[in-house]
Parts: structure tokens; C-alpha cells; sequence
């Protein structure tokens, strides 16, 4: 009877010393975690009192942005730009491992911006002013209401003479009825400037090199190009990701197109 009760009733004493390691091993736990966040705000902190345009060069600040960057790049950018940032030119998805940018010249400051507030995105600061008219249109561009359609003849010389510009032209008689119609009623040069080597300010390509943003430079998406007109859009996160967050990801895509400089402030 007396050992049937004793297993009804187990030993208070040991219940007792069980509930009070359970207390102190969740409150190291509840420690350490509490000391890891606070070591997390602290370098969170500095990251955004440092300078963008010497971040990418400290290895500290470095290898705590990146793996960050890195897991929110691959949640919110890499179903566009892929897994390894090389972009999708059948869509105009830029490539962000090379050197060639859009809108400015790759600084971690430029890259924020643009993950910041977008392009074309639903933000009032969102880069907006490069749009590529559709020349083969009635309306070629609505926000240029003096601006008017080219004939597919047009449309070829164009092409022509863009392939000049990259030194694959074929027909250079084609290519300086291409060269007026740009200068000239296509208006192209207000945007890609007369030596139609673009416009980083806006994001207007250069259109001398061998870096397309649609296809790949042949003659054909070059056509489909100027007749059917781009307006990509690149979502703004602003309102999505915590300051802190839009500086890893930036640091991260940076790194992307500095590899070695980047592999280099990591050790």
C-alpha cells in the first residue's frame, strides 16, 4: 500500500530540483539569445552609420551583410535576376554580376536606391523618366504626346544603324538613313544622347557595346525593340524590408559584380 503511494506521490524533492533546472536552463537560453539579438541591432546599427561607398571595402561589415543579403536576395530577387544574379535578357531582366549598369555605375549607394524605391515601380521616388517608346504604334509613347510613329522601313534602318554602332552593320547605306531618323524625328538621342552611348542618370542604355538588356543584339530583337517598346518594372521594397535589410542586399549584389574585392574584405 505505503509503495503504491509513493508512486502516486514521486519524491517532491526531486520534482523539485527538475523545475528548477528547467528554470535556469531556459533562462541561459533565454540569455544567449538576448545577447545574440543585442550583438545583432549593435552591428545593424553601425551598418547603417557606415558609409555605402567604403562598405563594400570593410571586411566586417562585409561578412555580416552578406549571408543576409544573400538569404534575402534569394527570397526576393533571384525569381527574377536567378539564383546567380545573371539575369533574363528574353525578359529585360538585367544581368547583376558584370559590369555594365543600367542606372549608375554599380556603387552600393546606386544599388539601394533602386532596390529602395524600384523602377517603375507603385513609389513616388521611382526611377521613371527612361521609357522605351513602341515606334511601330499609333501612340508611340503616351508621355510624349508630339512624338510619332516610324514606318517598319524606318524601324529596319534603325536597327541598321545600331548594328553599326556595335561594328556589325551590313548595309551602311541603311545604317545613315538609321542615323537621321535617330538624330532626327525618332527623338532616340533625348534619351540615349547623340552619341547614343545612354544616359546612367535615367537608366537608358548604351547602345554602342555589346551589353543588350533585350535579347542578345541581333537584328531581329533589336526591331522588336524600337517597334514594340520596353517598360520593365523593378519593385520597390521600401515599405517591405527594414533599412538594415535594403543595405545587406545591396552589399550583397555589390559583391556580386566585385568579386574580388568583395572576397578579398571577407577575409
Amino acid at each position: 500500500m505505503k509503495a503504491d503511494r509513493a508512486r502516486i506521490n514521486p519524491d517532491p524533492r526531486g520534482r523539485s530540483r527538475a523545475t528548477r533546472w528547467a528554470m535556469v536552463i531556459g533562462l541561459g537560453v533565454l540569455a544567449v539569445a538576448l545577447a545574440l539579438f543585442v550583438r545583432s541591432a549593435q552591428r545593424e546599427a553601425r551598418l547603417l552609420r557606415a558609409d555605402p561607398a567604403t562598405a563594400g571595402a570593410d571586411p566586417q561589415l562585409m561578412a555580416f551583410a552578406r549571408p543576409a543579403g544573400a538569404s534575402i536576395y534569394r527570397s526576393r530577387c533571384a525569381s527574377c535576376h536567378g539564383a546567380a544574379g545573371k539575369g533574363d535578357p528574353s525578359r529585360g531582366v538585367p544581368n547583376l554580376t558584370d559590369t555594365d549598369w543600367l542606372y549608375g555605375g554599380g556603387e552600393v549607394a546606386e544599388i539601394e536606391r533602386v532596390v529602395e524605391h524600384g523602377v517603375r515601380a507603385r513609389d513616388p521616388k521611382t526611377q521613371a523618366l527612361a521609357v522605351m517608346p513602341a515606334y511601330a504604334s499609333p501612340v508611340p509613347a503616351k508621355s510624349e504626346a508630339g512624338l510619332q510613329p516610324l514606318s517598319p522601313a524606318d524601324i529596319r534602318d534603325m536597327t541598321e544603324f545600331l548594328q553599326y554602332l556595335g561594328h556589325h552593320a551590313e548595309d551602311p547605306a541603311a545604317a545613315a538613313r538609321g542615323s537621321v531618323v535617330y538624330h532626327g524625328r525618332g527623338g532616340c538621342y533625348d534619351c540615349h544622347a547623340q552619341d547614343a552611348q545612354g544616359d546612367a542618370a535615367i537608366g537608358a542604355p548604351n547602345l554602342t557595346d555589346d551589353v543588350w538588356l533585350y535579347g542578345g543584339g541581333s537584328r531581329p530583337s533589336v526591331f522588336n525593340s524600337i517597334a514594340y517598346g520596353h517598360a520593365g518594372i523593378c519593385p520597390a521594397w521600401a515599405t517591405r524590408l527594414r533599412p538594415a535589410a535594403i543595405r545587406q542586399v545591396a552589399l550583397y549584389v555589390y559583391s556580386l559584380s566585385h568579386r574580388r574585392s568583395s572576397a578579398h574584405a571577407s577575409r
